[in-house]
């Protein structure tokens, strides 16, 4: 993986879960996650349309601030992905298909 934001975020939650934080089935879910990614090939064609984005923020009821929390970036990113100036890759990319499937709880 180029991008290790997905494995810094793994790792900021075994701190979490180490504090008693974070509990031990979120844990195995995460480590689940992290490990299913590492086993899935992204292709270029993985493109998340802004449409996808907005629908994503609409079901969860969240802002583009919000969002851009959730899955370490800016505000700003989203707003262009969403108005489909630029598409999210790498870890960015991964975070919004892990919540697209499973749900924006997995990452909280």
């Amino acid at each position: 993986m180029n991008d290790n934001r997905l494995i810094k975020m793994q790792k900021m939650a075994e701190r979490f879960h180490k504090s008693g934080t974070v509990s031990n089935i979120t844990m195995r879910e995460i480590n689940a996650l992290v490990k299913e990614d590492k086993n899935t090939n992204h292709s270029s064609s993985d493109v998340m349309t802004g449409e996808r984005i907005r629908k994503i923020r609409e079901y969860y009821n969240i802002s583009q601030g919000a969002l851009a929390t959730a899955i370490n970036m800016s505000a700003n990113s989203v707003q262009k992905w969403e108005r489909d100036e630029t598409h999210p890759t790498g870890a960015a990319l991964k975070l919004l298909m892990i919540i697209e499937k499973k749900g924006l709880e997995i990452l909280m």
